[in-house]
């Protein structure tokens, strides 16, 4: 599945300071969001927004869109307020082209994470439904079937340029026969990457991953022989090769994932060649003692140089820099497997479900409109940058540039695994099994676990087939 190159991936929850933090670990103490990273809410109270540092400017007259909601508000469901808040006091840009070209408003009906999915079957019921709710993977196809949206085929122009240019993407969410997800962006919060201290990487006589990168020679082969050689290096010293939440990305690197979707049918892909030598090189790392346990968070993470290597979504980026402001901290993509002339990434698509009962289509058209459009006309994808930049003071330029690399489908090819959205017992527990067990030692041989789980994945892919 592949984006276009122009579809950048920052959205309004990236702007938003309350999303900060990763959720959830595994039984081991090990980092493993089950079903994925779900930002804790900290202060999200509302503020009388005073300006903007950064200015927007409004949509041209020839790219509004005919529809008429002044005075109409939105109301939008979620674990973080798309307002103005005390922790992100600047308005996003697509907030800014809703409130100034349409004259409309978001209102914000607050969730929690633990209570969003039961908060929103709630308002379906009760006849309170609220206009949009954030994609998440459970969406497709569990909650859709469900009957919990609303296809958007009616609201979105396939043939408009901004559009067209993600048609392909939205095909891949085709259920039923319509569009039920409009892809805006990629949710830059959950991009899992590496980063390592190049200071470390210097004084150990290493190659320069990201180096090695740029001549497309990173792969599998140099990241484990960096590892090996960096544990061996210190006798005697509490030191791993990696630590955080990196299993997954990594296995997403072979190229396969563990259900596929052509469509119209799901399809059990455990048995993939691929993925069993992704989890034979994990094998190996864990045998290896490289793997550093228990929660590692991002301010502590490179503070006593443990860990030559640390995974994690983008969120913690500006942390773990801060912790070394004498030294960069270098991000580079998760190497790609060996002999493979491709990358492969897994980034979530970033959408908003139009909900089952909103009967505030017009509003819900313009606020995707506005959405897309920052993440399309490079002016709106420079602001968004550069509120982004303001914000975030551990982030350079050139780093922020490189995780935006990630979403050029020219360098990048995305490896979206369909299994996350099966069911609740997928998202929450079997995926996060077959992903990081074996990096987490709850299993010791991928082949065993696999033929474990076979049969629970064919009876959670045969619901749809009923």
């Amino acid at each position: 599945m592949k984006l276009k190159k122009t579809l950048a991936g920052i959205s309004a929850a990236v702007l938003a300071a309350s999303m900060t933090a990763c959720g959830g670990t595994s039984s081991d103490g090990t980092s493993a969001p089950a079903n994925e990273t779900v930002p804790e809410v900290t202060t999200t109270s509302a503020t009388e927004w005073t300006g903007d540092d950064i200015e927007v400017e409004a949509l041209e007259e020839e790219d509004v869109m005919d529809v008429d909601i002044s005075g109409k508000k939105l109301k939008w469901m979620g674990i973080y307020d798309l307002n103005p808040t005390n922790d992100s006091p600047e308005r996003s840009p697509e907030l800014a082209l809703f409130e100034d070209t349409y004259g409309a408003k978001i209102e914000y009906v607050p969730t929690t994470s633990d209570k969003r999915f039961d908060d929103l079957a709630t308002a379906i019921l009760g006849g309170t439904s609220p206009d949009i709710f954030v994609y998440e993977w459970r969406t497709f196809p569990y909650d859709i079937s469900k009957g919990q949206f609303q296809p958007i085929d009616s609201l979105v122009d396939w043939e408009d340029p901004k559009w067209a240019d993600v048609k392909d993407t939205a095909d891949s969410f085709i259920w039923k026969g319509e569009h039920y997800i409009a892809p805006l962006g990629y949710s830059f919060n959950d991009t899992q990457v590496l980063m390592y201290n190049k200071t470390i990487v210097e004084d150990e006589g290493f190659d320069d991953p990201y180096e090695l990168y740029l001549e497309g020679k990173w792969d599998w082969s140099h990241f484990v022989e960096m590892m090996k050689k960096y544990v061996e290096d210190h006798p005697g010293e509490e030191v791993y090769g990696i630590g955080g939440w990196w299993a997954n990305a990594f296995v997403y690197t072979a190229g396969d994932t563990m259900v596929t979707y052509d469509g119209t049918a799901f399809h059990n892909n455990l048995r993939s060649e691929k993925i069993e030598k992704a989890q034979g090189v994990l094998q190996d790392i864990f045998r290896s003692g490289l793997i550093k346990r228990g929660w590692i968070g991002p301010e502590s993470a490179f503070l006593d140089d443990s860990i030559l290597f640390y995974g994690m979504g983008t969120w913690a980026y500006n942390a773990a820099a801060l912790s070394r402001p004498d030294d960069v901290i270098q991000i580079v993509p998760f190497p790609k497997a060996d002999g493979s002339d491709e990358n492969f990434v897994s980034n979530k698509v970033y959408s908003y479900m139009w909900v089952k009962g909103s009967e505030n289509g017009d509003c819900v058209k313009a606020w995707l409109d506005c959405n897309r459009t920052v993440n399309f006309d490079e002016k709106y994808v420079e602001a968004t940058k550069q509120k982004f930049l303001a914000n975030s003071p551990g982030w350079t330029d050139e780093m922020y540039d490189l995780v935006m690399e990630f979403y050029d489908d020219e360098k990048f090819t995305q490896a979206y695994d369909y299994g996350y959205g099966l069911s609740t017992l997928m998202a929450d527990d079997v995926m996060s099994q077959l992903y990081e067990g074996i990096a987490n030692e709850l299993f010791e041989d991928w082949v065993v676990a696999r033929e474990e789980y076979y049969g629970i994945v064919d009876e959670e892919i045969n619901v749809y087939s009923e």
